[in-house]
């Protein structure tokens, strides 16, 4: 490999470095989502409202080895991101046979803005990538030795996937899309059991899930629905051009912009590239008509970043490989000047929803020092999460106020709903008119008002009497 790899692998590694101290120097807090899975870590289950639970056993199995501290829980990201790149480095050399470029391909994707933003945060997409790159490489596999095994396998990585996120989905309709390829289609057609059983297998791992749903009405389905809201949608341009700016960004603007001008008209359509758009472009397709009729986040089609990404680097790496040295090297300027943000935890930008939580917490003990009262009901989800994590090792009893028999918002509300019969003196920070179904309030008095950096307004909090 010639020096100027070497030295991008090192270039790497001090990233990696960088990542690792940023994130120990910290002074943030989990953001609302990431102590919302470790609460579920805490509890676990085979499902939870708008989320499959396979993040949660892991963060669980994690926890219980290195402990609960904010740096243990972050570094599962940065672990997960460094699997992925060398699924990818696998996945890229069995695509095209070299080396170089499958190396090139693993430090691209290790660098990639998406990925820099997404090491600092904990989600399910992290998990999903993982096993979706794994399956990729699956299904190349099988191409080369369509036996059982290797169908069994396929079906085991894709249903993990699945128990990551829903989105992985994606990946069985992509599947389907593969009988366009007359080579899978072929393979497919004469191994006709074997692909049996890849179905059954992802039904037989993801069985746990569906009789979790099964028990709880559907709970996530119901979820899902919501998100998609597409009972309400509208034609808007506007927000399907800042998806699709969204997802230039997180896979980098030079490589997207160079392979557009530079490459594409010289695209070698071959197995590699219809593979690759196979697993890209049907998904970007659909979340891209999603946030033209009603809203979509940039990371609900991360996974065809993965096939993107590949595409790109292989196409550029054929026309001028010091473009994406040099894309390499911008974007590792960013990730670093992303983690300088991190490890002297700047209030800029996304920041500002988990800064000062922790001091807003000490306030709370110390009211709480003064009233004794040991419960705090929260109506914010994020907040609630941040608060509860937060408090584990206190004898603080958390709770959220819902009304019974009325729709659930979130996991907490099943979880940690205040019962309307309550009768036990309680902090409450949220809207009053929001606890009017309990039936023995007394009294309920304004103690504090905060005025707080996570949050835009001030932050009211109660005492209710009974």
């Amino acid at each position: 490999m010639s020096k100027t790899y070497f030295v991008l692998f090192i270039l790497c590694l001090f990233f990696f470095i960088v990542k690792i101290i940023a994130i120990r120097l910290t002074n943030f807090d989990l953001f609302g989502d990431e102590a919302q899975y470790w609460l579920w870590s805490q509890n676990l289950d085979f499902g939870y409202y708008s989320k499959p639970p396979l993040l949660s056993w892991i963060i669980a199995a994690v926890c219980f080895i290195f402990g609960s501290s904010v740096f243990v829980i972050k570094m599962i990201s940065v672990i997960f991101y460094c699997l992925t790149s060398f699924i990818i480095f696998l996945l890229s050399k069995k695509l095209i046979n070299d080396s170089e470029l499958a190396f090139l391909t693993a430090t691209t994707f290790f660098l990639m803005p998406a990925v820099s933003f997404s090491s600092f945060l904990v989600s399910t997409d992290i998990v999903l990538i993982f096993f979706w790159s794994l399956s990729l490489l699956q299904l190349l596999n099988i191409k080369g030795n369509p036996n059982k095994l290797n169908f069994i396998l396929l079906g085991i990585f894709v249903g993990l996937a699945f128990l990551a996120k829903y989105a992985a989905i994606y990946f069985v309709f992509c599947v389907m899309l593969m009988f366009l390829e007359k080579e899978m289609r072929d393979i497919f057609l004469r191994h006709k059991l074997s692909f049996l059983y890849f179905i059954l297998t992802i039904g037989l791992v993801v069985s746990p899930n569906i009789i979790w749903n099964v028990n709880n009405n559907w709970i996530t389905l119901q979820h899902i629905v919501d998100n998609t809201a597409l009972n309400r949608t509208s034609l808007n341009f506007i927000n399907g051009l800042e998806f699709i700016v969204s997802q230039i960004i997180m896979i980098g603007p030079l490589i997207f912009i160079f392979f557009v001008f530079g490459v594409v008209n010289n695209l070698n359509i071959n197995f590699s590239t219809r593979f690759l758009f196979i697993f890209s472009l049907p998904i970007l397709f659909i979340i891209l008509i999603e946030s033209i009729l009603v809203r979509a986040n940039a990371n609900w089609a991360a996974v065809s970043l993965i096939s993107f990404l590949i595409l790109f680097v292989h196409s550029t790496f054929m026309v001028n490989k010091k473009i994406l040295v040099i894309n390499n090297v911008l974007n590792l300027f960013f990730g670093i000047g992303f983690f300088f943000l991190v490890g002297m935890s700047s209030s800029y930008g996304i920041f500002k929803r988990i800064d000062g939580i922790s001091s807003f917490a000490n306030s709370l003990i110390e009211i709480n020092n003064r009233h004794n009262d040991n419960r705090i009901v929260v109506s914010d989800r994020m907040l609630f999460s941040n608060l509860s994590y937060i408090f584990h090792n206190k004898l603080i009893e958390m709770y959220v106020p819902h009304v019974p028999n009325t729709k659930i918002g979130h996991h907490f509300q099943i979880t940690n709903a205040l019962p309307a019969d309550f009768n036990k003196n309680f902090f409450f920070i949220g809207h009053i008119d929001q606890l009017q179904y309990l039936k023995n309030i007394h009294k309920i008095n304004l103690l504090d008002f905060k005025v707080v950096r996570f949050n835009k307004d001030p932050i009211k909090i109660y005492e209710v009497i009974f």
